[in-house]
């Protein structure tokens, strides 16, 4: 049975009008999603250093995401029960719920939560959980400014110093250590440590607990032949962009791992990519590490040649210096030049006077 040419015309431009209506709303859409993976970044000033975070003007609110408050040394963790943002900052704790708009804030007195309004609600977004800026920062005691001339937001933290980063040791004495990141693996650390124990030099490796449980033959080998150990977190995340909670777990689980290999807990730490916020750096001296940089970056997870890698440690290396190499197969030879390298730095630098020692020593001879 067929339908009257009438009513098949009266369908086909019903149709049509329906496919341009939903054209017309995928046109639309699709560049608010674009738009909305692309926010704008700026510089925030956390007492006179410029933190680069995204951002969003919400009804006249700056919103940053939650996690940027690390950088004034707050402790920032997510609570799925209750689908919050929680802020602790001293015997300050409180909670933001995702999209209402207000906060609840911990009485210490009473051990009861209080309700508080917010100037705007918090918001989920591709780019993590935002936060009203003002209101998180004024309940947490913190004094912020903005200057219109040169349009820059300012936070006064008035917490107190921070420990040091460790870039280099404290002394005049030709003392020199090298450092190797992410291992141990079973490519480049067994080379390594044929060369160290062929020129009779002691090294300090920094250890990522994923790494340690795939070859712990080779970390008993490392502590066997003499050499340091760092910590250097179980999986190598940027600690910027995680969790306070996560942090912890992180740095404790590659502790245990090592304890568990080797029988020993390192007091050296050094972050992935050196990356890591004031938050960071308080709880790991609350965890009892030291914090350690370097001062010559050898740039050899680049896949720099051994001549490259030579020319910088020529330029930059002074008495107390911290080489950093690396010593983890992810793309085959990119580390070659590390290995290649090696045993020149040593002779040469032997050359120069240098005298290669751990971390920890170089750290015992520092004044």
């Amino acid at each position: 049975m067929s339908l009257p040419h009438s009513r098949v015309q009266h369908w086909r431009r019903l149709s049509s009008v329906l496919l341009l209506l939903v054209l017309l709303m995928v046109s639309l859409s699709a560049p608010a999603l674009a738009e909305e993976s692309r926010l704008p970044e700026a510089p925030i000033y956390v007492d006179g250093q410029p933190i680069k975070t995204k951002y969003i003007m919400r009804d006249g609110h700056l919103m940053v995401p939650a996690l940027f408050l690390k950088a004034t040394g707050t402790r920032v963790d997510w609570n799925s029960q209750y689908r919050s943002v929680v802020f602790r900052l001293g015997k300050t704790l409180f909670a933001l719920p995702v999209g209402k708009k207000y906060t609840d804030d911990y009485v210490p007195e009473t051990g009861k939560w209080k309700r508080d309004t917010l100037s705007t609600a918090s918001m989920e977004t591709k780019d993590g959980i935002f936060v009203p800026l003002l209101d998180v920062v004024k309940k947490l005691g913190m004094e912020v400014t903005y200057n219109p001339q040169l349009k820059r937001t300012y936070i006064r933290t008035g917490t107190t110093r921070l420990p040091a980063l460790i870039y280099s040791g404290n002394t005049k004495e030709k003392l020199v250590a090298l450092t190797f990141d992410d291992g141990p693996d079973g490519h480049y650390t067994p080379q390594i440590l044929d060369i160290l124990k062929e020129k009779g030099v002691p090294a300090t490796f920094f250890v990522m607990g994923r790494q340690v449980e795939y070859f712990p033959e080779m970390m008993k080998r490392i502590v066997n032949e003499g050499h340091a150990l760092g910590n250097h977190t179980m999986t190598h995340p940027d600690l910027r962009g995680v969790m306070t909670s996560n942090v912890i777990g992180e740095v404790r689980a590659t502790q245990q791992v090592i304890e568990k290999t080797v029988g020993r807990r390192p007091d050296l730490f050094r972050p992935p990519y050196g990356a890591l916020t004031r938050s960071d750096r308080l709880i790991l001296h609350e965890m009892g590490f030291r914090v350690v940089m370097w001062s010559v970056d050898t740039l050899d997870w680049r896949g720099m040649s051994a001549e490259d890698i030579l020319s910088i440690v020529h330029r930059d290396i002074s008495p107390g210096g911290i080489i950093l190499q690396h010593n983890l197969l992810t793309t085959p030879g990119l580390l070659d030049g590390t290995v290649e390298a090696l045993p020149q730095i040593i002779d040469q630098l032997h050359a120069k006077g240098y005298k290669f020692v751990t971390v920890q020593t170089l750290l015992d001879h520092s004044r």
